[in-house]
């Protein structure tokens, strides 16, 4: 294996902090957050505390804190019991550090990471470019307009009180999660729905450790509010967002057993939340923390072949964040699912927001690097279908130098994490290369061989991959509809990146070639949108939802499709041998039509879909 690393440490780049205003809220988050606790009649029995006199720094972090008088109970005092407070009771030792003060410093290590994207001295504040402009003077999307916009950034709240939310009945909490799981893995759910289901349903309060951690359960709830057509429930989702993003601002403090999954898990959803609203400063805030709690954790080396690498019975991570061993398969598949959810979120969104990832690529000896295998279907780990004697590393490293190894990496996710990576990488090679701009020849030559190698492996990944049509797309051959969505958004992916990469080239007809890919792209990518709302109208279903990174394909190959007629109107005006611009609008406007019902409950798609309309009447 080679030894080149992939990423630095996502903590070493530098990049703008929060607002202040957006500080103050996080602090607030830490200080007075609500928690609930476990059921007396459940929890482990306590030991006595002291009798009278309590030694100094015998008390709880949690008593201490708010200046209350302590027991000094194990594991739960009898002040944190009382008040409701059993996730917060905490004891420290020494010189050792309490998990609040833990929590601050990924805090404050993730205000250094996150960019402020308002600006509060201008105009355009709350606009936020959506993709990388095209290199080579390519027209804008809307006349007037240089870049694709975002929607409005709303400022965090501030308000940080006591929630009054609490959990459903049970059949009102049972509509719920019927509504979240058709489309739970669409969202970045990575943990096993029978069983997550299975702990839903336990009598017990949220906080209990039979239960899922109460900022997993609320970012649920959230979800299937955000879906639901029912009016009633729709007039809660403010409130239950509310009691999320407070719940998952303390979700790594106490004892729940699988605080840490569960964190990451709910800062995933909320992420998607956000992101599918059009607020991306919280969405990013909630990814980076994902990301964070993911490195921390050590999801990046299960099965590292790496010495000191992990095994399937080893504890992974460091600190507070360590993880125990994975107890069966289930358990480490869903690690390694959680790994790479979380990475390829970090990649699609540096992309479409144009920043730079939290994960960087790098061949720094010291870099970060995943060693992690790709993911298998949660089916599949539950299977037994990844051996225990596997072990693995460079994963990324060797798909991009396109190294065999017997990780093929075949799953709809391992698919949609290579499209990704793809995609990032051509986002930043167009960074780095004005190939219209270069005179050194050297240089010159360098940023050629780059794009040769990355327009081969896009042409090898892309015909790896089932094809996004509507023939591959039929139940008799793929019969999950869940692993039809991502296949479409993995094949817009990679479209996406061979629009952007052969930009400069075919730029002022540069290269017919470079053209011919561009528009060949755009097509895909509206015709995979089409197939997938075609299957799902085929089965009665409504459109549902998609992954909302599909939105920012969807705007590049308007665009090269936008351009090919105006070109075409451009040669009929000097030439009688020009072809006809009718049926490209046509294939627009039936694109569309399908946009639009994936938008419904997407206000992102909504707002794009909006700017491909408003240029398409202009035509």
């Amino acid at each position: 294996m080679g030894s080149s690393r992939l990423y630095r440490d996502a903590n070493l780049f530098p990049v703008t902090k929060l607002s202040e205003s957006t500080c103050r809220d996080l602090v607030c988050q830490r200080g007075t957050h609500p928690s609930f606790a476990m059921s007396s009649s459940s929890s482990s029995k306590r030991s006595e505390g002291s009798q009278g006199y309590l030694p100094r720094g015998g008390a709880c972090v949690s008593c201490r804190r708010r200046k209350m008088k302590c027991d000094g109970q194990h594991p739960i005092c009898g002040q944190c019991e009382r008040a409701g407070r059993a996730e917060d009771c905490e004891y420290t030792a020494g010189s050792e550090r309490s998990t609040v003060q833990i929590l601050e410093d990924n805090i404050s290590r993730l205000e250094a990471r996150i960019q402020e994207l308002q600006n509060p001295n201008s105009a355009n504040a709350a606009a936020v470019r959506l993709h990388q402009p095209y290199m080579g003077g390519a027209p804008p999307m809307v006349p007037g307009h240089s870049q694709g916009r975002g929607l409005p950034v709303p400022a965090p709240s501030s308000s940080f009180q006591r929630p009054t939310v609490q959990d459903p009945p049970r059949n009102v909490a049972e509509t719920l999660l019927a509504t979240f799981m058709p489309y739970a893995t669409d969202f970045g759910f990575f943990l096993h729905l029978p069983r997550f289901r299975a702990s839903m349903f336990q009598a017990q309060a949220p906080g209990h450790p039979a239960r899922p951690a109460p900022a997993l359960i609320f970012s649920v709830y959230l979800w299937a509010i955000r879906l639901s057509n029912d009016p009633t429930m729709q007039a809660n989702e403010e409130a239950y967002l509310t009691r999320a993003t407070q719940e998952a601002s303390t979700a790594l403090l106490g004892n729940h057993p699988n605080k840490v999954m569960h964190s990451i898990q709910a800062e995933v959803l909320l992420a998607n939340y956000f992101f599918a609203q059009g607020r991306f400063l919280e969405g990013k805030y909630h990814l980076a923390t994902a990301v964070s709690t993911a490195l921390s954790a050590g999801l990046h080396k299960i099965r590292s072949a790496s010495p000191g690498g992990g095994s399937p019975v080893a504890s992974v991570g460091a600190g507070n964040n360590q993880l125990a061993p994975a107890r069966d398969a289930v358990e480490e598949g869903e690690r390694i699912i959680a790994g790479w959810t979380v990475f390829t979120m970090d990649k699609v969104w540096a992309v479409a927001l144009d920043y730079e990832p939290n994960f960087l690529h790098s061949t720094h000896a010291m870099g970060t690097k995943i060693d992690t295998p790709w993911p298998l279907e949660i089916e599949e780990f539950e299977q037994g279908v990844l051996p225990q004697h596997v072990r693995t590393s460079n994963t990324v490293h060797n798909f991009l130098s396109r190294a065999q190894t017997p990780d093929a990496g075949v799953s709809s996710r391992a698919l949609e994490a290579k499209a990704a990576i793809l995609w990032e990488r051509v986002a930043d090679f167009c960074k780095k290369h004005n190939l219209n701009a270069q005179t050194n020849p050297q240089s010159i030559q360098s940023a050629l061989q780059e794009f040769t190698s990355l327009s081969n492996i896009l042409d090898a990944q892309t015909a790896a991959m089932p094809p996004a049509t509507a023939a591959s797309l039929h139940p008799t051959r793929l019969p999950s509809i869940e692993r039809a969505r991502r296949l479409v958004v993995a094949h817009s992916m990679l479209d996406a990146a061979a629009i952007r990469l052969h930009a400069p080239f075919a730029a002022d007809g540069r290269s017919e070639s470079s053209r011919r890919k561009r528009v060949g792209a755009a097509r895909s990518v509206l015709e995979g949108t089409l197939a997938l709302r075609g299957r799902l109208a085929q089965a009665g279903h409504p459109a549902g939802w998609i992954d909302p990174i599909i939105g920012t394909a969807w705007i590049e190959a308007a665009q090269v499709l936008f351009d090919e007629v105006t070109s075409i109107r451009t040669m009929r005006a000097s030439s009688a041998h020009a072809g006809d611009e009718a049926p490209l609008l046509g294939y627009i406007q039936q694109a569309m039509t399908a946009m639009s019902d994936f938008a419904v409950n997407i206000p992102l798609l909504s707002f794009q879909v909006g700017k491909i309309q408003e240029t398409f009447t202009s035509f």
